[in-house]
């Protein structure tokens, strides 16, 4: 039933006492469960019903007439609707008598004798008339509405207490009913078994897949039963190589994850590309580490890694009891973690800059450990983020004022550098990444770090199908070390040939005068610059050999393509562009709306709250005076344990009732707080001036609605005051949600593309299909 929640056991129940169990009392249980379910089934109707003959009452109350007077007549047709045109309607129902109320849409109530019916039916129509079905009944609208929502009431406690008790049925009896279930299908599966063979009239024949694994276990299995078994390990036929040749048409195997734990919820990834064809690398653990690096890598804030955390336990706890939500849940824990890391190693959380900067009293001097060997003094900039925030720095060496760089490495003295690591890479912790580096961030290291990381795993994955063609082919069955070599290993060759070949030239074009070093950087050019040529004939002679591509094609493209690697790489540095964008988009909104002091004022919520203070409004006062809006908000997330009255109680009133409170406080004179009010009493005049002009109709909730939000912009901009302060809170609250939203799509929007395009078109051959074994998979009972 959809109204109960059973989570799969953790420990598979013993299938014997499940048996017992089926043949006992588990029949009167289910009956008795879906008892309940169809009350609450059938309670959910009745609500739905009454919703709808309510939302229809209150279209036609506003005509004042008794639910009896629409219906029922002998002589007389009565046509009942809505229109945006009262006019028409009433030149159309002429020589009837005609009753309307509100606008847009205007609700009519029109009555004519039964001889003009057909007509005035017809101009109706044409007056772009909608009829409304009229509710049975008789007496005042107001009071069956009153009726209604006395039965809605009644009806709501019914349908909780009976939830309740299916929640209690689901605990006691939900792992026993998974367990029925799967033993009782599982039986089924055994007795339909028959009708999957060939069958004659002396033997059946079963022809399928079987893991390899377990090919001794089956042939044992079978062993007593089977007079013929022959189990045969696949072998993939070689192609042909050559101009268009395809090799022969051959059938591979279905494809099985291996068992795996850990790296099963990245397995959502590798299906959304499909299966690996036969033989070939499977990329799931390898995006086990790289998925949650890379996602790390660009949203990298503790605050937001927790509420992904929270994310991922929300998930658990609604959708984790069947496994595609489980592994969802787990694969949203992982990035959780990974952005709580990155968080830490950045310094960041919620958007502010939580670690102090440090800065060296010699100009020009960027790292610490240089700043100690030239003789000067590395001092500590103070973060300006609140104490809300930077108590988080506990967890860090020092309280934060500390600064280890691999600059303080000297691992590859014996080539000639003396301080760090080679290619002008820079790792450190803490790791500024949204300073410069001349202001003692990392900015440019981490532009440059990503780089790096595209090389590194677009290389993995030349070397994953540079594996996988020599072992097993490539789509048109050429196989063997010649073929990866020319088909993979050009791409290898590019790669390496052109990183070398790039660093070398942007090196030689940055200034450097050192002659040792400037030797390296034109060999490093030189070298590269001829591995690339040498790698583009490898990828001609493999498009022309390999793919059956003409030879003047192959020259054509094989430039065109070689140069396409490039972009490939540098699509890495997104790591870093995406990251930055979240972190600005965080940034913006604790400057402009969180705000800071200085000097007994300031600007935004930080700026409010002191100028508050300097009237006395503050302390368990100001919480006080804003706990209305946090009792709406505290209503809204605990909505569903309270009863339904409490929803009434909306964000809006709390914001008003803390507005006055905050009057009251601040000992507004009385016509600023007639002034702050005065649309409680204009937002209803205007509603009626609507209403008689036909250009609106609203009802008593919306102009409440509305007179309250005016209310607020009202005290907003004549009081300030608390008003200010709840204002810039909840756009600040909105901000950050917004950010961290942003934070959970973008990066795996971006971190999905750079594993499902990016590294995988190295490789990946999504052709293989899904096992499906005949029988069952023990989940919930275990196996006989």
């Amino acid at each position: 039933s959809s109204q109960i929640s059973v989570g799969t056991p953790k420990v598979p129940l013993e299938a014997e006492p499940v048996r017992g169990k089926l043949q006992g009392d588990m029949p009167d249980l289910v009956v008795e469960m879906v008892r309940c379910a169809d009350r609450i089934s059938a309670i959910d109707s009745e609500l739905s019903n009454i919703d709808a003959e309510s939302a229809a009452l209150e279209l036609l109350r506003p005509l004042g007439l008794d639910l009896d007077l629409l219906s029922g007549y002998e002589s007389l047709t009565v046509f009942v609707g809505t229109t945006k045109a009262p006019q028409a309607i009433k030149a159309a129902a002429r020589g009837g008598i005609v009753f309307t109320a509100g606008a847009k849409p205007t609700v009519v109530a029109a009555f004519c004798e039964n001889d003009s019916a057909p007509a005035v039916q017809s101009s109706l129509e044409d007056a772009g008339f909608v009829p409304l079905a009229v509710p049975e009944g008789e007496g005042d609208i107001s009071a069956r509405l009153a009726d209604l929502a006395a039965s809605r009431a009644r009806l709501a406690v019914e349908e909780r207490k009976l939830q309740r008790e299916l929640d209690g049925w689901s605990a006691e009896h939900g792992g026993t009913l998974l367990a029925s279930i799967e033993l009782l299908e599982r039986d089924m599966s055994l007795a339909l078994g028959p009708i999957r063979v060939a069958v004659s009239a002396h033997a059946f024949v079963l022809d399928g897949w079987v893991e390899t694994s377990r090919s001794d276990e089956i042939r044992e299995a079978l062993a007593g039963t089977c007079i013929d078994i022959d189990i045969q390990p696949f072998k993939i036929t070689p192609g042909g190589g050559g101009h268009a040749h395809h090799g022969p048409e051959q059938q591979f195997p279905p494809i099985k994850f291996v068992d795996r734990h850990t790296s099963k919820p990245l397995e959502l990834l590798t299906d959304l590309m499909g299966r690996p064809a036969y033989g070939k690398v499977d990329p799931t653990l390898f995006m086990l580490f790289t998925y949650p690096l890379f996602f790390g890598l660009i949203l990298g804030d503790m605050v937001y890694g927790v509420m992904t955390i929270m994310l991922a336990w929300f998930l658990f706890k609604r959708i984790g009891h069947f496994e595609t939500g489980m592994l969802a849940s787990k694969f949203i824990l992982y990035i959780g973690i990974s952005t709580v890391v990155f968080g830490y190693i950045y310094g960041e959380f919620a958007g502010f800059e939580i670690l102090p900067h440090g800065t060296c009293d010699i100009a020009g001097i960027v790292s610490a450990h240089a700043c100690t060997e030239a003789g000067g003094m590395w001092g500590w900039t103070p973060s300006h983020a609140p104490a809300w925030a930077t108590w988080v720095t506990g967890a860090y060496p020092n309280a934060g004022q500390f600064h280890w760089s691999t600059e303080e490495l000297s691992l590859f003295a014996f080539v000639g550098i003396e301080h760090g690591l080679p290619f002008s890479m820079e790792l450190a912790y803490p790791f500024h990444r949204v300073v410069p580096v001349d202001s003692g961030g990392n900015l440019e290291h981490l532009i440059l770090l990503t780089i790096y990381m595209g090389v590194v795993h677009v290389l993995l994955g030349l070397v994953i199908g540079f594996r996988d063609i020599w072992l097993h082919g490539d789509v048109h069955g050429n196989a063997g070390p010649i073929v990866a070599l020319f088909d993979r290993g050009s791409w290898i060759v590019i790669l390496i040939g052109g990183f070398m070949f790039a660093y070398g030239f942007l090196g030689l074009g940055s200034g450097h005068t050192d002659e040792g070093y400037v030797a390296f950087l034109t060999s490093m050019r030189n070298i590269g610059g001829a591995m690339a040529g040498v790698g583009m004939l490898m990828l001609i002679y493999a498009s022309w050999a390999y793919h059956g591509m003409p030879v003047l094609i192959a020259a054509f493209l094989g430039p065109i393509e070689a140069i396409g690697m490039m972009p490939t790489v540098i699509s890495y540095v997104r790591l870093f562009a995406v990251g930055m964008a979240g972190v600005k988009i965080a940034e913006t909104g604790n400057n402009m709306l969180y705000g800071h002091i200085e000097d007994g004022h300031g600007v935004g919520l930080l700026g409010a709250v002191a100028d508050l203070g300097h009237q006395h409004v503050e302390g368990l006062v100001l919480l006080l005076a804003v706990a209305p809006v946090l009792l709406a908000i505290g209503i809204k997330l605990f909505s569903k344990q309270l009863p339904p009255e409490a929803g009434r109680f909306g964000l809006l009133h709390g914001m008003t009732f803390s507005g006055l409170f905050g009057m009251v406080l601040l000992d507004v004179d009385v016509v600023t707080v007639l002034t702050v009010l005065s649309p409680f009493a204009i937002v209803p005049g205007l509603a009626f001036v609507l209403a008689s002009l036909d250009k609106a109709d609203l009802s008593l909730n919306a102009q409440i609605s509305l007179a309250m939000l005016s209310s607020w912009f009202v005290g907003l901009i004549v009081v300030g005051g608390v008003y200010m302060v709840v204002t810039l809170a909840l756009a600040w609250l909105g901000v950050q949600f917004f950010a961290w939203g942003l934070g959970v799509a973008s990066p795996n929007i971006h971190t999905a593309r750079l594993h499902l395009v990016e590294w995988m078109k190295q490789f990946y051959q999504a052709v293989g299909e899904a096992f499906k074994p005949f029988g069952f998979t023990a989940a919930a009972v275990e196996v006989e």
